[in-house]
């Protein structure tokens, strides 16, 4: 597999919520952070080999699906949630979509809003599973018939 270039995406721009905690932990305009660390991928290639990193990866992506589906009102599952994908998305090179989830949890444990760390970690895991979808695509283009 080619070693995979980091898929950035750009963070919306703030709505007009004006006096939410959505505007507080939103990113400035234009701001791009890497969805994963190219290196990383090519590390954990290099150790378990291709297949063994493309099925993590569709793991990574069947845990996504599972997780951050509760509502804000039920603070625990959620925070075992952020937990869990924290951990499984760092460990692979995930770095934002960990991020966010520390966030989540953090904000989980100390009784804060969920709303704007929750939306983030959605959207963090969103981007995360495209990428995901590009480097299996990419693997399998690249993988003789």
């Amino acid at each position: 597999m080619p070693t995979p270039s980091p898929v950035s995406s750009p963070v919306p721009s703030p709505q007009p919520d004006a006096g939410t905690a959505h505007d507080a932990a939103r990113l400035p305009p234009g701001d791009r952070r890497p969805v994963y660390d190219p290196g990383t991928l090519a590390e954990l290639e290099g150790i378990f080999g291709q297949t063994r990193l493309l099925d993590l990866l569709a793991r990574l992506k069947g845990e996504i699906a599972q997780r951050l589906q509760a509502g804000v009102a039920e603070r625990a599952t959620l925070g075992h949630d952020a937990h869990t994908l924290l951990s499984v998305s760092g460990s692979l090179g995930f770095f934002d979509l960990s991020q966010r989830c520390s966030e989540m949890e953090q904000a989980c444990l100390r009784g804060s809003d969920l709303d704007a760390p929750l939306d983030a970690a959605r959207a963090a895991a969103t981007r995360a599973v495209a990428a995901i979808d590009v480097i299996a695509a990419t693997a399998r283009a690249a993988t003789p018939a």
